[in-house]
């Protein structure tokens, strides 16, 4: 028994349909909680180093996952087109999540609090991926990295950028 291609085509579509499988990814940034600076990755690679290496940079490149580049890109956007700021406690982690990428925010000081706008934050991972991430084109993967940035009170701060299955 032969079956006809042009009564496949339709059934096929049903059957998409009918199971609700997504056509698409649907991603929506997410505001992470904001957590002790002793309770982030940052702090345990501090700790790991010992002799202060780690903190020796300024900025630095790598981290254990790679994340998609148009991930960071939306984000990048997202964040610093919304005209708002985030406060950050003293010895506190924040960030923001979209897909595969994270921006992470380190507020180091154990006296100081600070507002850290959220057009700082994309602007930090836009300095991440200018200076860590090869182009497009040739590779939609970044390792991410981290570079200074600055609070609101003129505060230095860490912004780091991640793949989302990494923790601040």
């Amino acid at each position: 028994m032969q079956f006809n291609i042009l009564f496949l085509a339709p059934l096929a579509s049903l059957l998409t349909i009918s199971t609700g499988l997504p056509t698409e990814a649907a991603y929506e940034i997410k505001k992470l909680p904001v957590i002790p600076l002793n309770e982030t990755q940052y702090y345990a690679d501090l700790q790991a180093a010992g002799n202060g290496n780690v903190i020796s940079k300024r900025d630095s490149c790598g981290s254990n996952y790679p994340y998609t580049q148009t991930d960071m890109d939306k984000l990048i956007s997202s964040l610093q087109n919304d005209g708002q700021s985030d406060y950050l406690p003293a010895g506190s982690s924040s960030g923001w999540s979209l897909g595969t990428a994270v921006i992470c925010t380190y507020n180091q000081y154990i006296f100081e609090n600070t507002h850290v706008s959220h057009w700082e934050m994309g602007w930090g991972a836009g300095y991440v991926k200018g200076q860590c991430c090869p182009s497009e084109s040739s590779n939609p993967q970044c390792s991410g990295g981290s570079c200074t940035g600055h609070g609101d009170s003129g505060l230095s701060v860490i912004i780091s950028t991640k793949n989302s299955a990494s923790k601040c």
